[in-house]
């Protein structure tokens, strides 16, 4: 699978959609033709609009103080880019972390988390980098983890995938008594829609249902036998003024069809309008493996 963005072609095959390197080629930047962006490129311009860790915060230190991770000393982060917030969260809530392995399939991603990791956890830490999606690496690792990790990152697992990766996780990742941790979007509390689903249903013309992923994540991951060990609701103020080249490439990577960078921000700015804040609702899920009972 491939993809490739050429004169505003966009071509995406979803074996490879958790992750991946997209390159943009002549986009649209303060009236000019500009060399556009890596995938990388386009989430580090994202993150600009938010602080995530900052909002997210107060559920880490509810977790902490419930010692639900005070023992791991083993973890595995899954789609994790560059992994910012999973370190925040080993760092503030797995003292006793020994060994993490890191699995992202985007390369220059991947270069970024090998020096993240380097620098930001104790040298008594052991490290793995795979560049991989998470149903091959999940498939071949003869490793089972206390924890995995996969913030943000269910979504983007084309949905045959995701029960029967949850299953791989519960049946040998994931040790007896282990957890899973998961963060997706949810239905905001008073009802309205998502700003991403009010564009990207303008954008594709058909339903985009973001507020009911992590129910569906939810439902799969307690299919397979996990029981839900810890839920809470958080909400994220992204900052959507000045809208530029890659706010325009996320959503046009999102598109079933290939779809110019023009067409995408006519659709985002008509459905933003003058709004400078768009709020996001997630929630943060810990579910545990039981241990058999003899």
């Amino acid at each position: 699978m491939r993809v490739v963005y050429i004169l505003g072609l966009f071509f995406l095959d979803h074996v490879q959609c958790v992750c991946f390197t997209m390159c943009l080629l002549f986009c649209r930047h303060s009236g000019r033709m500009a060399l556009a962006l890596s995938y990388k490129d386009i989430m580090e311009s994202l993150r600009q609009r938010f602080d995530e860790i900052k909002d997210v915060f107060p559920v880490f230190e509810e977790i902490r103080s419930k010692h639900l991770l005070d023992t791991a000393r083993s973890c595995a982060i899954i789609g994790c880019g560059y992994a910012e917030m999973e370190l925040a969260f080993i760092e503030h809530c797995m003292p006793a972390m020994e060994m993490l392995t890191a699995v992202e399939p985007d390369a220059d991603s991947v270069v970024e988390l090998r020096a993240r990791l380097a620098h930001q956890l104790p040298p008594t830490v052991k490290t793995a980098v795979f560049e991989d999606v998470a149903e091959n690496w999940a498939a071949g690792t003869d490793r089972a983890f206390d924890v995995v990790i996969m913030f943000h990152c269910v979504s983007d697992i084309a949905e045959a995938e995701r029960q029967p990766l949850f299953r791989r996780l519960f049946e040998s990742v994931i040790q007896p008594n282990g957890l899973l941790i998961v963060t997706t979007r949810t239905a905001r509390s008073d009802g309205t829609q998502s700003t991403e689903s009010r564009i990207m249903e303008a954008l594709n013309q058909r339903p985009y249902v973001d507020s009911k992923w992590y129910e569906d994540a939810r439902r799969l991951i307690s299919t397979v036998g996990f029981g839900v060990c810890f839920e809470r609701r958080y909400s994220l103020n992204v900052n959507v003024e000045n809208l530029d080249a890659a706010y325009f490439g996320f959503y046009a990577r999102e598109c079933d069809e290939p779809t110019s960078l023009e067409k995408v921000e006519q659709v985002v700015r008509s459905v933003i309008g003058d709004a400078k804040w768009s709020k996001k609702e997630f929630f943060f899920g810990v579910f545990r493996k039981p241990v058999l009972q003899s």
